[in-house]
């Protein structure tokens, strides 16, 4: 009786186990978009290690920090799902237990196993890692040796690597719960001999002279995360996020030498251009600049898709153009006899000046012969123009290494390197201003043509291209980009701001009150920003498209839920959940830090401020800290050669700065001033 009685209480909790385990069984999910949003949660499936990979911090993409900002453009939390095993990701992503999966995955590999690639989120070589001491010096002789790979790579990605060598190796498996990161570790520690590595990977882990590179087996293989086919809506925003993002430090590396019908057949134009003040610059809308704006109405008259392509910093774009990684490029400088150097020229858009810059401690020449004989640094595309001016008024040339521009002339002046720089005049315009120590001297060469620049291989894009460039001069086009995007200042004035009741602050205290009830902002400080972006005028236009109250970007409106950007009722909730979303960016900072921060963020956009943090840290400095700190960081990467280091590259962070100050200096005089009476305080 007691044994069948012990039976029945052992049947009973085992039954009572599996009830309890279906009940938290995690449910299953494999909806599109939709229905992400109606579960307000991202689920990332991530590889084992990813999450406290060293990638992250070693200056190459943040896929982690790149989530939370996708995210939070989706308006839903972010949840990460961790498998146990490699394996695991792409069976767990089709079962529905998360919505993206992330691993080293690469295009090719994700087709043949049936499921769908993102964009490009970083490029990466293959390579073929040894213990120093196993004797293997070359990729293409490793008969006799033994590649320890783990089977769900071997599948699909890496046996075609090696099985591509003559003499191939014996394969033995890695289990499948060990994280790349720790394959390499063990290859460094002369565990496994030999393996497989992506260079993203074997550049973040530190391991001397206990790890070897033996070469690449494949190079330049994009990095994208992997999505299940039939979530179309989903890889869409995925895709316009990345492309909106553009981590302008990476680039489509695809080589071809294209013309117009296979562009428009394959309904991609890859433009060619750098990361400065007049081509293309991130900013709180996404992408804007004088050059993208122009290239992407051409790409719309075309209908296909622009796709950027910025070489690291010390690449000449035209180099890259001659090696077919472009279709145009666009570098906002003039370019000496195009047609001799082997490319192809558009007609010319537009005229400008190249000018002197100098210190504004010196007294400026009258006239460009006082610059005679004196040493000029020069970027080096604009190096050859100065075989224009006569021989009497020759100066001494510092030509600039590739890459550089007229933004690296300028900023040797600023620190001291040199006394004397040329520029183009919508560089020196609009950077001028936020460099106090600069000072514009005199026109050097007038009226220098600005062309795009194509292969030789493109005779019936340059055609396209002229077509486009004349209506563009015709309708207005070119003459409305110039005036927004190259004349700094150029705001619209006040002129429909209702009066502000007795007693207010603003003339909209009773919305700003109670929309900010749930986030956790101080109304006043609300409106401290919209004065700064506005000056409480609901239909103020500014440069690039922005407008309304909060100057919001047509593309940011839409993210927040469109409707009619004029009305206050609107636009005041849609401004205090961006600036909410911003903060949320630095949850991990102390509230006035992460109060200023923010508001720096809102005018350059959040990858600035992270770029900020990474070099304050560098620099011995607190990345949680504002001000002294992550303050002093962004001054400094108003510098090119110190922004082009980091993900986001080029800022105008000086101007950040100086705004970020203006808006707690005015929230600082509304505390004083007026009464939190509505207000949650922060």
């Amino acid at each position: 009786m007691t044994v069948r009685v012990v039976r029945a209480a052992t049947l009973m909790v085992c039954v009572a186990g599996l009830f309890l385990v279906a009940c938290h069984r995690e449910k299953l999910r494999t909806g599109d978009l939709d229905e992400i949003r109606a579960a307000a949660e991202l689920r990332v499936i991530v590889r084992p290690g990813f999450l406290t990979s060293p990638v992250h911090t070693a200056g190459r993409v943040d896929q982690a920090a790149l989530f939370r900002h996708l995210a939070a453009r989706l308006g839903v939390s972010l949840r990460w799902v961790q498998a146990r095993r490699n394996d695991q990701v792409l069976d767990w992503l089709r079962r529905g237990r998360g919505d993206i999966g992330v691993h080293r995955f690469s295009p090719t590999g994700l087709r043949r196993v049936g499921m769908a690639a993102s964009a490009a989120v970083d490029w990466v070589d293959d390579l073929l890692v040894a213990y120093p001491p196993s004797g293997v010096d070359s990729v293409d002789n490793l008969n006799g040796h033994v590649v320890y790979l783990q089977p769900s790579a071997l599948r699909w990605e890496d046996r075609g690597l090696l099985d591509d060598r003559t003499k191939g190796p014996e394969i033995l498996p890695i289990p499948e719960e060990v994280s790349l990161e720790e394959v390499l570790r063990r290859v460094s520690a002369g565990r496994y001999a030999l393996s497989v590595a992506d260079s993203g990977l074997v550049q973040s882990m530190a391991y001397g002279s206990h790890l070897k590179v033996v070469g690449a087996l494949a190079e330049n293989r994009s990095l994208v995360w992997a999505l299940r086919p039939n979530n179309s809506q989903l890889r869409t925003a995925v895709d316009d996020f990345l492309f909106a993002e553009k981590v302008l430090s990476l680039s489509t590396r695809t080589i071809a030498c294209r013309d117009l019908p296979d562009i428009t057949r394959e309904r991609v134009l890859r433009l060619v251009t750098r990361n400065s003040p007049t081509t293309c610059t991130v900013a709180t809308g996404g992408l804007q600049g004088f050059e993208y704006d122009l290239a992407l109405a051409f790409a719309r008259s075309l209908g296909v898709r622009l796709e950027l392509v910025i070489p690291p910093p010390t690449v000449s774009p035209l180099n890259w153009l001659e090696r077919g990684y472009g279709d145009l490029a666009a570098l906002h400088e003039p370019l000496l006899r195009p047609n001799s150097r082997g490319f192809l020229a558009t007609r010319s858009y537009r005229r400008t000046d190249l000018v002197a810059v100098l210190p504004s401690t010196e007294d400026p020449p009258a006239a460009v012969e006082d610059l005679a004989g004196r040493r000029i640094v020069v970027s080096e595309g604009l190096s050859p123009m100065l075989e224009l001016l006569p021989e009497q008024m020759a100066m001494r040339t510092e030509r600039l290494g590739p890459g550089s521009d007229a933004l690296s002339a300028m900023a040797s002046v600023e620190t001291g390197a040199t006394r004397l720089a040329l520029a183009d005049a919508d560089t020196a315009r609009l950077e001028l201003p936020d460099r106090p120590a600069l000072e514009q001297g005199p026109t050097v060469i007038p009226g220098c043509q600005l062309r795009w620049i194509l292969s030789t291989g493109s005779p019936r894009l340059r055609d396209a291209a002229n077509r486009f460039l004349g209506e563009a001069g015709r309708s207005g086009l070119l003459q409305e980009l110039a005036l927004s995007e190259l004349y700094p200042g150029r705001r619209y004035r006040p002129r429909h701001v209702p009066p502000t009741p007795p007693g207010g602050l603003t003339p909209y205290d009773p919305i700003l009150q109670k929309a900010v009830v749930g986030y956790r902002l101080d109304w006043r400080l609300v409106a401290s920003l919209m004065y700064e972006e506005s000056r409480f005028d609901p239909k103020a236009l500014g440069p690039g498209g922005s407008a309304g109250l909060f100057q919001f970007m047509p593309a940011t409106w839409g993210e927040l839920g469109g409707g009619d950007p004029d009305d206050p009722r609107e636009a005041i909730p849609a401004g205090i959940r961006y600036l909410s979303r911003l903060m949320d960016e630095f949850s991990d900072v102390p509230m006035a830090d992460r109060v200023a921060m923010s508001l720096a963020a809102y005018n350059v956009g959040p990858r600035h401020v992270a770029d900020a943090r990474r070099l304050a840290k560098e620099m011995g400095l607190d990345p949680d800290r504002w001000s002294g700190n992550v303050e002093t960081a962004m001054v400094l990467l108003d510098n090119p050669d110190v922004a082009r280091r980091f993900p986001a590259g080029v800022c105008r962070c000086r101007r950040a700065v100086a705004y970020t100050r203006r808006i707690l200096r005015r929230y600082t005089a509304y505390t004083e001033q007026f009464p939190a009476t509505a207000s949650p305080g922060l």
